[in-house]
């Protein structure tokens, strides 16, 4: 206890005498008073053990420069005047940045598709098909479809191709081919056998003038419209048979067959004989939009259970 008195007073006379620097006996007897704890042997290498006891050396010094003061403030006498509050700084709120939202491409990425979503802008870019397609007295305004946006999922073994979606390995080719469109479904041909005719019927804006238009053309084959709904919005559902003497250059042009088989246009001839169009005509928020899923009878139940599938994934946002 009387050493404990012996620091106290010590500190006090050198408190109250301004003096600066911590003499060397106060800064032994501080020392000599703190506890000592053995020290565990570390499992690093000897010469780092040793670097780090020189540096805990002088941490424990520094400890007690700190000490001592405290403890020598806490001896002086107190004033009674009131002492002056030094504010802390008030914190700034930083506002957080917001992320832009990124833009949706115009078209699905081109080649191989990694299995998952994928959402772009069918309608949108300098290529979007609308439903004119040079008509001198056809008229649509281009910038009404351009933020619509369509997601789907596909498995492996898919890939894009400009606003469509192929069997990666049949491609959209006979006998086994499958492949998805998106469009607006434009004039019809009425000659649809490669003749220069056409696009020469007009199909209106709407639902009903482009189901009307496909049921009332004297030469497709097509099935009575039904009602539907895909990617949340309602329409009519149809489909189309291509004529069993379609042919293409792939599989060399027949003067009897029915050479590049058009149905309309901006849009995609049927690739083989008795192609089946799966067409579902969709009223997006008064936007007509034609999805189109296609296939051969030598498509497989397996592909043919893929296609059925990125279809009823689709989900349209206008």
């Amino acid at each position: 206890m009387s050493t404990d008195r012996d620091v106290t007073r010590i500190v006090r006379s050198w408190l109250e005498d301004g003096a600066t620097a911590l003499p060397d006996r106060v800064l032994d007897d501080v020392l000599d008073q703190l506890p000592s704890t053995s020290q565990r042997r570390a499992w690093w290498p000897a010469w780092r053990f040793q670097e780090m006891t020189t540096a805990l050396k002088l941490a424990i010094a520094a400890a007690a420069v700190v000490v001592v003061a405290i403890v020598g403030i806490n001896l002086l006498p107190r004033n009674d005047g009131v002492g002056v509050a030094v504010p802390s700084p008030t914190p700034v709120a930083t506002p957080s940045p917001t992320p832009s939202p990124s833009p949706s491409p115009a078209t699905i990425p081109e080649g191989p598709l990694a299995a998952g979503a994928y959402t772009f802008q069918p309608f949108a870019g300098p290529d979007a098909q609308g439903i004119c397609a040079g008509q001198p007295t056809c008229t649509e305004s281009l910038a009404d479809d351009d933020s619509i946006r369509v997601t789907f999922t596909v498995p492996d073994g898919w890939a894009g191709f400009g606003a469509s979606v192929v069997h990666a390995v049949e491609a959209y080719h006979p006998p086994r081919g499958a492949s998805l469109h998106f469009g607006r479904g434009g004039w019809l041909y009425s000659q649809l056998c490669g003749g220069p005719a056409g696009p020469d019927v007009p199909t209106g804006t709407t639902v009903d003038q482009f189901v009307t238009a496909l049921v009332d053309h004297p030469d497709l084959d097509v099935t009575s419209p039904v009602d539907a709904t895909l990617g949340g919005y309602s329409g009519k559902y149809l489909e189309l048979r291509a004529p069993a003497n379609t042919t293409t250059d792939e599989l060399g042009p027949d003067p009897s067959g029915c050479n590049y088989y058009f149905v309309w246009e901006p849009g995609i001839y049927a690739q083989g004989p008795n192609a089946l169009w799966h067409i579902w005509v969709l009223d997006v928020n008064g936007i007509r939009v034609v999805v189109r899923s296609d296939s051969f009878p030598g498509t497989t139940p397996q592909v043919q259970a893929q296609l059925q599938a990125i279809v009823d994934s689709i989900q349209i946002q206008p």
